[in-house]
Formats: structure tokens, C-alpha cells, sequence
């Protein structure tokens, strides 16, 4: 009997180390992905995501927007439309630079598109205005070994009133146009004394 357990014993002992070798490790799980602050160079006031689905101006979209900042937002387009919609290029990496057409004040909304997920991140551009911001798709989409995914697009929504600065040029045509009506006015009435 003794000789038994002993012989049982060296098996499990020699058979132990070739076991533990047979089973290979899985690597740990890619961690979460989850907007942060930081995915854009000026931080963020808030950020919600990431969420399946795609960014294009919808009633739920539009819905979600406002449970989760509140306020009325208005939709202003997205990267990938014709022209860029409100911004000046649609970059396709992990990485870059959203440019907007013009400066943006007040309240926004950032939409950020990459593989099947979006997130949304809040901004304050102040009386001045951004005119871009550099972001990271870290925090929308990352693969299964947690590498960030490709921009598809970004989405511009703002707090109304309207916060985009007009271009000084855009006062200069107003400016023009109103003394263009002024001029034809003054004429009228001259020709009808």
C-alpha cells in the first residue's frame, strides 16, 4: 500500500509541470473602452460613450444628447458630407486635427465615429471661439487587442443661439449689402419728390 501512494505521488509530481505546460495562459482581456477627457487636446467639460451606432443628426440622437447635457442642441453636420460639413477636412486615423470652418463659442457637442461606435464630448468655446481641437478615437473604438480604431467621421452640435462666429468678411458683405439698399432707398425717393 505504501508502495502505492508513493508511486501515485511521483506520477502527480512528474506529471504536474508537463500539466501546467499543456494549458496555456489566455492574455488578459483588453481593458474597457470609455471616453475620457483627455481623447482631445483641450479637455473636455463632459463625455458619454462609447455607444453602438452611427452619428447623423437623428431624432434619438438628438434625444440622447440632451438627457445626457441637457440644453436644446442643434445639429450643424458631420466631416464626412459633402463640402465637410462645418469642418474643413475629415481625418481618417486614430489621431488628428478637427479644423472648423469657423470659430465656435459657447456650448458644443463633439461627435467622435469609429468602427460601429460613437462617442460625445462637451466643449466651452467661450467668447473667443475654437478653431480646432486635436483627438484621440481611444476613447469610441479600440479593436480586441485594445487598439484605438480609424475617425469614420465627426458630428458638430450646438447649443443654440447659434455659436459660430461669422467670418469678418461675412460682416464686410452685410455691411455692403445694407449700404447697397440704402443707396437704392435714397434714390427712390429722390426720383418720387
Amino acid at each position: 500500500m505504501k508502495k502505492l501512494r508513493f508511486t501515485v505521488a511521483l506520477i502527480a509530481a512528474v506529471l504536474s509541470p508537463i500539466a501546467a505546460q499543456a494549458t496555456p495562459s489566455s492574455p488578459p482581456p483588453p481593458p474597457p473602452t470609455v471616453c475620457s477627457f483627455n481623447d482631445f487636446t483641450v479637455a473636455a467639460i463632459a463625455c458619454r460613450g462609447p455607444f453602438t451606432g452611427n452619428l447623423n443628426g437623428s431624432a434619438s440622437e438628438m434625444t440622447d444628447l440632451h438627457t445626457y447635457f441637457g440644453n436644446l442642441w442643434t445639429y450643424h453636420g458631420k466631416s464626412d458630407d459633402a463640402g465637410f460639413g462645418p469642418f474643413t477636412g475629415n481625418p481618417s486615423s486614430t489621431t488628428g486635427t478637427l479644423t472648423f470652418d469657423a470659430p465656435v463659442t459657447g456650448l458644443f457637442v463633439i461627435g467622435l465615429k469609429a468602427s460601429n461606435s460613437y462617442s460625445f464630448y462637451e466643449f466651452n468655446g467661450g467668447t473667443v471661439g475654437i478653431t480646432s481641437l486635436r483627438f484621440s478615437t481611444s476613447g469610441t473604438a479600440q479593436n480586441d487587442h485594445g487598439i484605438a480604431q480609424d475617425l469614420s467621421h465627426a458630428a458638430l452640435y450646438l447649443d443654440p443661439p447659434e455659436s459660430i462666429v461669422p467670418e469678418p468678411s461675412t460682416y464686410m458683405l452685410m455691411a455692403a449689402g445694407l449700404a447697397g439698399v440704402g443707396l437704392v432707398s435714397r434714390r427712390r425717393r429722390r426720383n418720387n419728390v
